[in-house]
């Protein structure tokens, strides 16, 4: 007999149906194996698909496994966000803090709203890993179809992670960011000799953060994502390496949006929160609204 299993599809990081980061969660996902879950994950074909599991323990954190088409991943933005908010409007996590367990470990997420109406979801990512910078702009330019002038001198192109690792790569223009092409065999080969290929994340923001950063993001070489219409993962990173090369100001709290999307027709609105303490690195923070869309069952 087929196994069934309930899903609640939800668009995240938009408060409209139909923009956003597409997001399937999973019901009561324990019985299910890996790869079954892979599987489901591959026919839903969004960037993510996430799998809730409820503890043995009740005072155990659920557990939320996430998978892209091609494999699972440790952690992510937009399915965190959206499979809290999901879960909230069941009355499966309080108002106010939780606590989510995922690959990385266990990650607080904080519901404002009312018992079963979210109107927004918080993630706290870990502190910034800072990784190697690149230098060689014409070869990342070529791989983009853009020009080596296009990209900005006065920021490093440089990996950077809070839980999920991303090439950061600062563009001088909208319309620099707009005629960037995404294509897996390009990607690849600038990621040739390399350690590893990471995710490609293109942004254009301003002399303040008070406009916003508008941005992209590429992974057509690591998990078969031609693009991405909204990624936490790499808002949260961001925001710590616009804060660690002075492209933030020096305020004790700082909060701009990250729009995506756009290109896609997929308006995406990522808010990224950093906290300054007197010592250490700043706390940090995204968030962003949700709609839900449909509901359903699978077999498998």
């Amino acid at each position: 007999m087929p196994t069934r299993i309930a899903f609640t599809l939800v668009d995240v990081f938009t408060s409209q149906p139909f923009g956003g980061n597409q997001l399937a969660v999973f019901h009561n996902a324990g019985r299910l194996a890996p790869g079954q879950m892979q599987s489901l994950a591959h026919e839903m074909n969004f960037s993510e698909s996430t799998f809730v599991i409820r503890p043995a323990r009740s005072a155990d954190p659920i557990r939320v496994r996430i998978f892209t088409p091609r494999r699972e991943i440790p952690m992510a933005g937009h399915p965190t966000v959206g499979t809290a908010w999901v879960m909230a409007t069941r009355g499966e996590v309080p108002i106010g803090d939780a606590t989510l367990r995922l690959g990385i470990g266990d990650i607080t997420v904080t519901v404002e709203g009312r018992a079963k109406a979210p109107r927004f979801i918080w993630m706290a990512h870990r502190a910034a890993e800072f990784g190697e910078r690149r230098s060689d702009r014409a070869r990342i330019a070529r791989a983009l179809s853009i020009r080596p002038d296009d990209i900005r001198s006065d920021l490093p192109i440089q990996a950077v992670s809070t839980g999920n690792p991303f090439l950061f790569i600062p563009l001088r223009s909208i319309d620099a960011l707009a005629r960037c092409v995404s294509s897996e065999s390009a990607l690849r080969e600038m990621f040739r000799g390399a350690q590893r290929m990471l995710p490609v994340h293109m942004f254009v923001c301003g002399q303040s953060l008070g406009s916003g950063v508008r941005a992209r993001m590429f992974a057509p070489h690591t998990d078969g994502i031609v693009e991405d219409p909204a990624t936490g993962s790499a808002a949260a990173p961001l925001g710590s390496y616009l804060a660690a090369h002075g492209a933030a100001d020096a305020a004790l709290r700082v909060r701009f949006e990250v729009t995506q999307g756009v290109e896609m027709e997929r308006r995406s609105e990522i808010t990224v929160e950093l906290v300054r303490s007197p010592h250490g690195e700043p706390s940090i923070r995204i968030g962003g609204q949700c709609a839900i869309v449909a509901k359903g069952e699978m077999r498998i």
